[in-house]
């Protein structure tokens, strides 16, 4: 306690840095080739580098002494401790309050092949108390494994230490902010991209 832990989803921001290079290959044809019809490709890769940057780059998870925000694409969302009823892995990690439920696009479930991966990396470790298989979103060394992790561990950790009101959730607002400036660069570059497109076909 006392600081703030952000994560990142690791994947995303690989696929995020090959969405540049694409862009960046997208620009330096439609200057090498020298055509006017190849006008469209700048700002289809604006469209992309932007899209990598809010979508895969910049989303998180950030757990701190008031609670965990959800930094998403196009919103964030702040969830007090005093709000949180339960922390689900399914296909991301999901905050439940009840004021509904948020999930966090920076950490997503694994797909087969993670999940795969992180069964063998924690062998016998995978077992539940109740001897039941964790879920492949709850396994350590996930995205949504390890964010989840550290949500329950803060959690419990403020809870046990008494500095988290009980049975209080229903009165706790969540507050969900929308990101104007980003789905205003969106619908911009959208149009741009499409004027572009029609003008040149």
């Amino acid at each position: 306690m006392g600081h703030d832990i952000t994560l990142h989803s690791r994947f995303n921001r690989i696929v995020a840095v090959i969405v540049w290079a694409l862009s960046a290959f997208m620009v330096g044809s439609a200057v090498v080739a020298g055509d006017a019809r190849f006008v469209s490709l700048y700002p289809a890769a604006a469209l992309l580098a932007f899209f990598a940057w809010a979508a895969l780059w910049r989303p998180y998870v950030r757990v701190g002494d008031s609670g965990v925000t959800l930094r998403n694409v196009t919103h964030h969302v702040d969830v007090a401790w005093a709000a949180l009823v339960h922390v689900d892995t399914r296909y991301a990690l999901t905050l439940h309050t009840p004021a509904g439920k948020f999930a966090a696009w920076a950490a997503p479930a694994p797909g087969l092949v993670g999940s795969l991966r992180a069964r063998r990396r924690n062998g016998d470790r995978e077992a539940r108390a109740s001897g039941e298989p964790l879920r492949a979103g709850d396994l350590i060394g996930t995205e949504s494994g390890d964010a989840a992790l550290l949500v329950r561990e803060q959690w419990r950790r403020r809870l046990d230490a008494g500095s988290v009101a009980t049975g209080v959730a229903d009165e706790v607002p969540v507050r969900r902010t929308w990101d104007a400036p980003v789905l205003g660069a969106f619908a911009v570059l959208l149009a741009a991209t499409v004027w572009a497109l029609v003008a040149t076909s």
